[in-house]
């Protein structure tokens, strides 16, 4: 299960090109705090360069779509660690 867990949350860092090392921590911190944080920087750190000021919004795009896949990820995880 460990092995599974680690090879679906790298797949996520690679589709979302986030940072590696960042990203590992934040999850980290998720299951030890029991909850993904939505607000703050933490999850700022690990998402790529994406200018905020686009007019697409494409960081706020981007920040939401990383957190669905990290919520959904932290979901199926959670009780099993």
């Amino acid at each position: 299960m460990a092995a599974k867990k680690v090879k679906e949350l790298d797949r996520i860092i690679t589709d979302e090109n986030l940072d590696a090392e960042a990203t590992r921590s934040f999850i980290d911190n998720a299951f030890r705090d029991d909850g993904i944080p939505t607000t703050g920087t933490a999850i700022t750190r690990i998402l790529p360069p994406v200018s905020r000021f686009s007019k697409d919004n494409d960081h706020a795009t981007k920040k939401q779509a990383v957190l669905d896949k990290l919520a959904a990820f932290f979901d199926r995880y959670s009780g099993l660690t």
